[in-house]
Order: structure tokens, then sequence, then C-alpha cells
């Protein structure tokens, strides 16, 4: 399964429409738990998309992962990759 598909244009076109599809409060809590998550993972861990993430959120998912890794770069947190076709992300 390729999710590369799922990733937005720039971390902020996509966030309008998905406003009006779920509403503020969901894409809120949506984001913020995506943020989290990758915010605490360590070093060396992954985070497998496939087996943690339902399907009808891949699209969202990976919207949310891209504009967290966005925010992560103002940072000079650079330390994340999406690889194996999107299914995976590892923080080196």
């Amino acid at each position: 399964m390729d999710l590369l598909q799922y990733l937005p244009d720039d971390s902020r076109s996509w966030i309008q429409s998905y406003i009006e599809q779920v509403g503020m409060e969901r894409l809120t809590e949506y984001y913020d738990k995506v943020f989290i998550e990758l915010y605490e993972m360590l070093p060396g861990e992954s985070f497998r998309v496939l087996e943690k993430v339902s399907p009808e959120n891949y699209g969202l998912f990976m919207k949310c992962v891209y504009s967290c890794l966005c925010e992560f770069d103002l940072y000079d947190i650079c330390s994340y990759y999406i690889e194996e076709q999107g299914t995976v992300i590892l923080r080196r």
C-alpha cells in the first residue's frame, strides 16, 4: 500500500476542507494526537501506520504527519522520516 498519495502539496492547504468535513474540534483533537505521538517517539523508534491507524483515517493521518513534520522543522527537529511508501514513520 502506498500512503504517500495522501501527502498534501503543502502543510496548510488541506486544513480548510477537513474543517468543513469533520469540524474544527475533531480536526484539532486528531492533529494534537498525531503531534504528541510523533513528538514522543524516541530515536530508533518507528510508527507502523497500517497497524495503528484505521484505513478510513489514512488520508487525514498522513496530512497531519506532514504538517507536524513541517512544524518540527521550524524548531530544528529534523530526525523524522517517512519510509516504506508512507507506511512507516521513523525517528532516527
